[in-house]
């Protein structure tokens, strides 16, 4: 749809209506979908309204903030942690940033302050969720892969 302001003029850009966003094209159509903006994406639903909060899209999870613009790299999120790739999409599985490894659920959770088995193998991670290496845990040695042995 369009918008024309109260001059009459078609308005273009963001546009707040009824509560919601919309970002209207400089030929003043209204945008839905993936949408890039000053170096952020946004995800304007079917209807033109911004997205926020967690939005599952093709098989993926993203997170967009409260301003609409999809996050990347570690997320707080309702007392857990979470980490969302390069493209936004949420890691989940065993995920490396700088030289420490952190396990993330299937649901995206950041393991912290636990034993845990993965493929028959125990790892422990500490209260900030890194994967012990090369020391002993409650008595148990793990290696430098962080298995215990």
């Amino acid at each position: 749809w369009y918008y024309l302001n109260a001059n009459g003029d078609m308005a273009t850009g963001w546009l707040q209506y009824n509560g919601s966003w919309y970002y209207l094209n400089a030929n003043g159509d209204m945008a839905t979908g993936w949408f890039q903006y000053n170096g952020s994406w946004y995800y304007l639903n079917a209807n033109g309204d911004m997205a926020t909060g967690w939005l599952q899209y093709n098989g993926s999870w993203y997170y967009l903030n409260s301003n609409g613009a999809m996050v990347t790299g570690w997320l707080q999120n309702n007392g857990s942690w979470y980490y969302l790739n390069a493209n936004g999409d949420m890691a989940t599985d065993w995920v490396k940033d700088g030289d420490t490894w952190y396990y993330l659920e299937a649901s995206g959770a950041m393991k912290a302050s636990q034993w845990f088995k993965v493929s028959d193998k125990w790892y422990y991670v500490n209260g900030l969720g890194a994967l012990a290496v090369n020391t002993t845990v409650d008595g148990y040695k793990v290696n430098a892969n962080g298995e215990w042995v």
